[in-house]
């Protein structure tokens, strides 16, 4: 797990930033805000991503090959709807009905950086186009909620996919500081309201003047983000981000672990607007010493997940928040000599929950020892074409570039019918 270290948006950077027009495109990097309107279609109304950094082990996970010759150590765990899942998830086992599982995702991509990339964009990195990252396409698309919080948020790390040719607004804020996120988004001692209005409004007299001679687009895009994290300072509802403000007895359910916090974090914010929703689990590469890191990693994630899907369906949340569990691509069934796996990207796992996804169902099988795709293939086109559909978003659709040039919001890829 990502250490839980200072908040990216402290308080100098803050005035530095929002004050200082110098350094306009930073602050709006942070908050993740839009205009459009919600599709009328959209079955689900904001997404929770479970991001598992590093990659973890569909073989150990969701995916098992008991007796296999690469099957390792664990056993497997049989659900009531057929399937087994590792042993080491059994919180999540007795949640199948709330759950499907993609067992024949693919994309051949084994490198860490272009994967996460392409696992956050739908698209494949290219020298010509930076794409959006997924949060920042759905606030573009469905439009910020009222509320005044960041419509995308990212807890427990940054993955280094920003708004792309998007405006910078709709970037993704980064939470790393879970136990006091709200810290850095409070006034510096003796900074009064009055004084923070007075250089805001100092700052826009500055920027229409700015305005006079520059672009006036990206100027206006800055000067939003500013009045954004100026009306977020203010907010009644900041509190989502207080996860000690959660009745005891929901605490306890999440449990006290770092990921099962940024999960309950992630509900309450869910709850109060934000579109979208990024938790990372990560240290899921496992080279050397799959097996005990993969166990440790289990002992989070089942707690934090399963109390995640129990707490939006006791909340009848479930039915419009997509949660899918994610990670870059998976691991070699091969156990190599440090009793570790490495970077496999020809067929593995992810989850979906919620937002209309049916529950209880296996898409796709590999072959006996997991290293080849034996039924259904599901390319990562496929799976954005899925999270689009359940969110009412045309893929088809052309948006143009600051530069004017139309880019299509997905190139290819089919809904996985099986689970809808």
């Amino acid at each position: 797990m990502e250490k839980c270290g200072h908040c990216a948006l402290g308080r100098r950077d803050f005035i530095r930033i929002a004050f200082g027009a110098a350094a306009g495109t930073a602050l709006g990097a942070k908050f993740g805000f839009a205009s459009g309107q919600e599709g009328a279609a959209a079955k689900a109304k904001s997404v929770i991503l479970l991001w598992m950094q590093g990659a973890a082990s569909q073989i150990d996970t969701w995916d098992p090959k008991p007796g296999a010759a690469n099957g390792g150590p664990f056993k497997a765990l049989d659900t009531k709807h057929g399937y087994s899942i590792s042993e080491h998830l059994p919180r999540m086992a007795n949640l199948a009905d709330k759950y499907s599982v993609v067992r024949t995702l693919c994309s051949k991509d084994p490198n860490h950086e272009t994967a996460q990339y392409l696992l956050h964009t739908g698209h494949r990195r290219v020298e010509t186009v930076d794409y959006p990252h997924l949060g920042s396409l759905i606030c573009s698309e469905l439009g910020m909620r009222e509320g005044g919080l960041p419509g995308c948020v990212t807890i427990g790390g940054d993955d280094g996919v920003g708004a792309g040719f998007l405006a910078p607004e709709t970037a993704p804020f980064l939470v790393e500081k879970i136990d006091n996120p709200l810290e850095d988004l409070s006034p510096a001692p003796g900074l009064t309201t009055t004084r923070l209005d007075d250089r805001a409004r100092l700052l826009r007299a500055q920027n229409a003047e700015f305005r006079k001679e520059h672009d006036e687009r990206q100027t206006l895009e800055h000067q939003r983000a500013y009045d954004r994290a100026l009306a977020l300072m203010k907010s009644p509802h900041l509190k989502a981000f207080d996860i000690s403000a959660e009745p005891e007895e929901t605490r306890k359910l999440y449990g006290e672990g770092a990921f099962s916090r940024a999960c309950l974090m992630a509900r309450r914010l869910v709850e109060a607007g934000s579109r979208f929703v990024e938790v990372r689990l990560a240290d899921w590469d496992s080279h050397s010493d799959n097996f005990n890191r993969q166990r440790g990693l289990m002992n989070q994630l089942d707690p934090g997940f399963s109390a995640l899907l129990g707490d939006l369906h006791r909340r009848t949340m479930l039915d419009d928040t997509l949660v899918v569990w994610l990670s870059e691509f998976g691991r070699t069934p091969k156990v190599n000599a440090a009793q570790g796996r490495d970077h496999f990207s020809r067929a593995w796992s992810c989850v979906l929950a919620g937002g209309g996804i049916q529950g209880g169902r296996v898409v796709g099988a590999t072959t006996a020892d997991g290293m080849e795709i034996a039924d259904r293939p599901v390319s990562v086109e496929d799976l954005y074409a899925t999270i689009f559909d359940r969110l009412g978003i045309d893929p088809a659709k052309k948006v143009a570039t600051p530069n004017g040039r139309p880019i299509r919001l997905l190139e290819g890829g089919r809904p996985v019918r099986e689970l809808l």
